[in-house]
C-alpha cells in the first residue's frame, strides 16, 4: 500500500467539486478565523491520510503543540493553507443554520475521498487532523 494517492490533481478535483456546491448554497464566511480555534465550538478537526498527505506535499509544516486544539495553519486570523485545507475545514461555517445541509455535504466528499484512496491503494486512517500531521512530522524527523 502506498501512502498517498498517484498525484494531487483526483483530490484537487473533488476539492473543486466541493467549493462549488459550497458557493451555491453560500453558507457566507466572515473570514475571522474564529472557526480555527477548534475549541470554541467543542470541535476536533478529524481528516484522512489522504488529506494531510496532500497538505504535507503543498505546504510546509510549520512547529506546533497537537494538544493546543487551535490549526498551526491560522495566521493573522487567516488561513495560510487555504487552497490545501482539509475537508473539515471546507464545510465547516460558523453559522448554525447550515449545520444539517453541511454535514450531508461532508458525508457526500468523505466518501469521495475514501473512495479515492481506495482506488489508488492508499493506505486510510481517518484521525485527529493535528494527531496525523504531528505523526508524520515525527517519521520525517527519524
Amino acid at each position: 500500500m502506498s501512502n498517498h494517492p498517484k498525484n494531487n490533481t483526483d483530490i484537487k478535483e473533488i476539492y473543486k467539486k466541493l467549493d462549488a456546491e459550497l458557493a451555491s448554497i453560500n453558507p457566507g464566511c466572515n473570514a475571522c478565523g474564529t472557526c480555527c480555534h477548534f475549541n470554541e465550538f467543542g470541535h476536533v478537526l478529524y481528516a484522512s491520510t489522504v488529506e494531510t498527505d496532500y497538505i504535507r506535499e503543498n505546504v510546509e509544516i510549520p512547529s506546533f503543540d497537537p494538544d493546543d486544539n487551535v490549526c498551526p495553519f491560522l495566521v493573522n486570523y487567516e488561513c495560510s493553507i487555504r487552497d490545501h485545507r482539509a475537508l473539515g475545514c471546507r464545510v465547516f461555517f460558523c453559522n448554525p443554520q447550515y449545520k444539517e445541509t453541511l454535514q450531508g455535504i461532508y458525508e457526500k466528499y468523505y466518501t469521495m475521498i475514501k473512495d479515492l484512496a481506495i482506488e489508488d491503494k492508499v493506505e486510510w486512517y481517518y484521525a485527529p487532523m493535528m494527531k496525523l500531521l504531528e505523526k508524520k512530522q515525527q517519521k520525517n524527523q527519524l
